[in-house]
């Protein structure tokens, strides 16, 4: 079981503080939600968890190795997946060839292996398009991997995107506003791939959103933040009926 940390976060943008001292921690296997206003600072703490943004203060573990002084790409490698608000894929190719990218990130052989095609780059490129046939039937988008990615609806790229970060053979997966965009019938089978792979790989989640009904469904814990801070944690029925949680959301005490 793999443990991520969050500790004394802070991030500050000159006079601005984006998070203050947030700590926190997930396990494999576990699914916690970050609710919030706008600006509260959820997008923020994952950039820092997923390298882009360094804390101010503080920092972020895995298994008590720190990732919070490591590049983006370092902390894919390490086994950390994310999922952004706005799908970043390459427009001109393919559901199927955006899908192979993501697969190199795991693959072994080198620039020798790959111009001539030796066995062992051989097998390996057999085994990426045999998950990724397996991936799109999962995410039912096998009837569109042929078509460029420019001329599909916004749901099917959210789920493109989705696709790529699991193929990089991840343990976390960090979800920024996943289900927008999509219909009901989509969020409702992307609530069921995610809680699956909980069930069935041990994957731990974070996810921002602000569809409570959703995170209540999927989420073990919430996380609700505000101007930066976290001003409550629990299950989903208790920080969602918190005073501060409400008066975050309504701007007012929920008995004014």
């Amino acid at each position: 079981m793999a443990r991520l940390t969050i500790e004394d976060v802070s991030v500050k943008f000159g006079g601005v503080h984006a998070l203050r001292s947030v700590s926190f921690a997930v396990e494999t296997g576990a699914i916690v939600g970050l609710i919030g206003p706008n600006g509260a600072g959820k997008s923020t703490l994952l950039n820092c968890i997923s390298g882009i943004t360094r804390p101010t203060t503080g920092r972020t573990l895995l298994d008590g190795a720190v990732l919070s002084a490591l590049p983006p790409a370092r902390v894919a490698r390490k086994g950390i997946g994310r999922v952004f608000q706005h799908p970043e894929l390459a427009p001109d190719l393919t559901a199927r060839e955006n899908l192979l990218i993501a697969c190199h990130n795991t693959m072994t052989y080198g620039l020798v292996g790959e111009f001539l095609m030796l066995p062992g780059a051989r097998r390996q490129e057999n085994a990426a398009e045999n998950k990724v046939s397996s991936l799109l039937m999962r995410l039912g988008l096998s009837a569109i991997e042929g078509r460029r990615v420019r001329d599909l609806p916004y749901g099917h790229r959210k789920l493109i995107d989705l696709g790529r970060a699991l193929l990089m053979e991840i343990r976390f997966l960090l979800l920024d506003e996943p289900i927008a965009g999509l219909n009901d019938e989509e969020i409702a089978k992307l609530g069921d791939l995610i809680l699956a792979l909980r069930r069935e790989v041990r994957l731990g989640v974070i996810i921002v959103e602000h569809n409570m009904a959703f995170v209540s469904r999927l989420c073990d814990r919430l996380i609700a933040l505000d101007l930066g801070e976290a001003i409550a944690e629990g299950a989903p029925a208790e920080v969602l009926g918190h005073p501060k949680v409400q008066a975050a959301y309504l701007g007012e005490a929920p008995n004014a």
